[in-house]
């Protein structure tokens, strides 16, 4: 199981990592020796390397291949990270319970099933060190009372990750999506 911090490399991303490495040690190699002062095998290796066309060519793609590396590696080390996927919630003696963020969601949906009037609810759950931030998007009966029904939500939400899954709950953000009719079917 991962914990913050940790990512899985995926076999490309190992190939790409590889061809860099190559790169890296060609051109460590090219300054090795230039700092030994043999610049004059290096020049020759060089001038024979570019003598014809064709060599030109292959050494014009592979520039494009490595600069073409280095840009996505550049630009994926760069990106945000979406947060955590896993949030370590016991640390103990014997190893830590971690618990996922779909496991989190699982544990909210119930919760709002307890609650009558809610029709559907999305939630996006984020963690930050203060706490959960829970976001949920709901559909509700419109006969309901939007701030009754908003504070049960709240209270339930909350209650249930702190009881259930031993979650420190910093915020619970409720937004009302829509208000769906209720429609009632004859029995048969």
């Amino acid at each position: 199981m991962l914990r913050e911090g940790e990512v899985i490399v995926t076999p490309i991303w190992r190939l790409v990592i590889f061809l860099y490495s190559l790169v890296l040690l060609a051109v460590s190699g090219a300054a090795l020796v230039a700092a030994m002062g043999m610049k004059n095998i290096l020049i020759r290796y060089i001038d024979l390397a570019y003598a014809t066309p064709q060599n030109r060519m292959i050494a014009g793609v592979i520039a494009i291949i490595i600069a073409v590396i280095a840009v996505s590696t550049l630009l994926s080390s760069l990106k945000r990270s979406k947060g955590t996927k896993n949030l370590i919630v016991v640390k103990g003696l014997m190893g830590d319970i971690v618990m996922s963020i779909p496991a989190i969601k699982v544990i909210i949906s119930k919760a709002v099933k307890k609650i009558e009037g809610v029709k559907d609810v999305e939630s996006t759950v984020k963690y930050k060190t203060s706490g959960l931030f829970v976001t949920l998007h709901t559909v509700i009966n419109p006969e309901m009372s939007v701030p009754e029904l908003s504070q049960d939500l709240q209270n339930v939400v909350k209650e249930d990750l702190e009881v259930i899954g031993g979650l420190q709950v910093a915020e619970i953000k409720v937004f009302i999506d829509h208000a769906a009719a209720v429609t009632k079917t004859a029995a048969k």
